[in-house]
């Protein structure tokens, strides 16, 4: 049981820290007001520094010590971009932009 417990937390690590960086800086988020908000962001921020601490450590050119503050910093800024993207896409009009596409590429404009 503990083997298992030691192997998640070490798969793990980063988004651990990045989860805590997120947690960290959700209080002070504006776009964060309900709870779902404030899960979407953490957990956002999680994955965010889960996947790329590695790539972002290896083109800044740090080494393994380094990983757990990377992947707290994604964390933080991670959230923040991935609620900022979902913003835009709710607001975003797809449809009109898809039919326009549509549109231009097979000549429903002009005859």
């Amino acid at each position: 049981m503990i083997e298992w417990f030691e192997y998640l937390i070490i798969k793990f690590q980063l988004a651990l820290a990045g989860f805590f960086g997120a947690l960290v800086v959700s209080r002070y988020q504006k776009d964060t007001k309900t709870k779902k908000d404030i899960v979407v962001f953490v957990l956002s921020g999680a994955a965010t520094a889960h996947y790329l601490s590695i790539p972002v450590s290896n083109w800044l050119k740090f080494t393994g010590e380094n990983l757990g503050g990377i992947g707290f910093l994604l964390g933080m800024f991670g959230g923040a971009i991935i609620i900022a993207i979902l913003r835009a896409l709710e607001a975003a009009d797809l449809w009109s932009l898809a039919k326009e596409i549509i549109k231009s590429r097979f000549g429903g404009g002009s005859q």
